[in-house]
């Protein structure tokens, strides 16, 4: 494949972006580092529909683990609900109750009712019903933890998970931007390392890819337009790869919600999100092949990272303990 179809083929997942406009205006101005696998993750991105409610975490890693191979375990399919399971996503009770009486009522409908009722509350319609529970709305979620955890478990430790802490509530801001220019190095070598890249991060340091039409391909034109943020909110998405147009720098979003969809953000405003700005602990977990953990621990030590797990808010409850509260 040449440079100029796979460029085109990763502004083709890009939510809003003519392709064909981009390239003929930017032409060898643009130049495309996606992460490892691009292609074949996306495939799994699209078809895991949005997120559930509090499983932001747990979708990202469901379809970057599909898109790598990693398809089922245990007789289980690897789908954000079975990952929530393992990660121990904190969910609010009132929820699971509403869920244990939908599917007796469920079990008792005929075939088209029951699919209708299951599509009305997706949103909280768990596979598992033994999730640790909490009546915090600051507890709710995935714990970074909890999200190696997982990883580790249905990849049987063939692949790591390095936590790199950004915010700290002691210390203070932990990425700096010496730092951020290594992390774009970063993304620029990560099919090297076959690195997959999870932000743990606020979003209202977010341009809105909802309310901006044309938000990616305005950004890599250098349009201007009224810059509209989201709400804050603590939240998992993936960085699947970064793009430059001469010297700006764009790092790709997938996001666990249809209606943002794939789409770029400044370098900048991500650096601002993951140092998060309300109070809770931020970070990467950087997802790769256990052979190459050690060269990139090595490598992000190296530059001043911290490699450690960060407090989000969320609690990591073994499955010895259901709740929290």
């Amino acid at each position: 494949m040449s440079q100029y179809s796979k460029i085109r083929e990763i502004l083709n997942t890009l939510k809003d972006v003519n392709a064909d406009r981009v390239l003929s205006t930017l032409g060898e101005k643009i130049k495309i580092y996606p992460t490892l696998n691009y292609l074949s993750i996306h495939e799994e991105y699209v078809k895991e529909l949005d997120q559930k409610e509090n499983f932001c975490g747990a979708f990202s890693v469901s379809y970057i683990l599909r898109g790598l191979g990693y398809k089922t375990y245990k007789n289980e399919t690897i789908d954000q609900d079975y990952i929530a399971y393992l990660a121990r996503v904190n969910v609010d009770p009132s929820d699971i109750e509403i869920l244990k009486r939908l599917k007796k009522e469920v079990a008792n409908l005929p075939r088209e009712q029951a699919e209708e009722l299951i599509r009305k509350y997706r949103n909280i319609w768990y596979r598992f019903n033994d999730l640790p529970t909490t009546e915090k709305s600051q507890e709710l979620g995935a714990s970074p933890e909890g999200i190696i955890q997982a990883i580790h478990e249905v990849t049987m430790s063939k692949l790591g998970a390095i936590p790199v802490k950004t915010y700290s509530k002691i210390d203070g801001d932990l990425l700096s931007e010496e730092k951020m220019n290594v992390f774009l190095n970063l993304l620029k070598r990560s099919e090297e390392y076959g690195a997959q890249f999870i932000l743990n991060l606020n979003t209202k340091h977010l341009l809105d890819s909802e309310k901006i039409f044309r938000l990616s391909e305005r950004l890599l034109l250098r349009e201007k337009f009224k810059e509209v943020f989201r709400e804050s909110v603590g939240h998992y998405v993936v960085c699947a790869g970064l793009i430059e147009v001469e010297n700006e720098s764009f790092i790709i979003i997938r996001e666990t919600y249809r209606r943002y969809g794939v789409h770029l953000q400044p370098a900048k405003y991500v650096m601002k999100a993951l140092l998060r700005g309300d109070g809770r602990e931020g970070g990467i977990i950087i997802i790769t092949p256990k052979e190459k953990e050690g060269n990139l621990r090595s490598l992000l030590e190296s530059s001043g990272f911290r490699i450690e797990l960060w407090d989000n808010g969320s609690p990591f409850i073994p499955f010895t303990s259901q709740q929290t509260s």
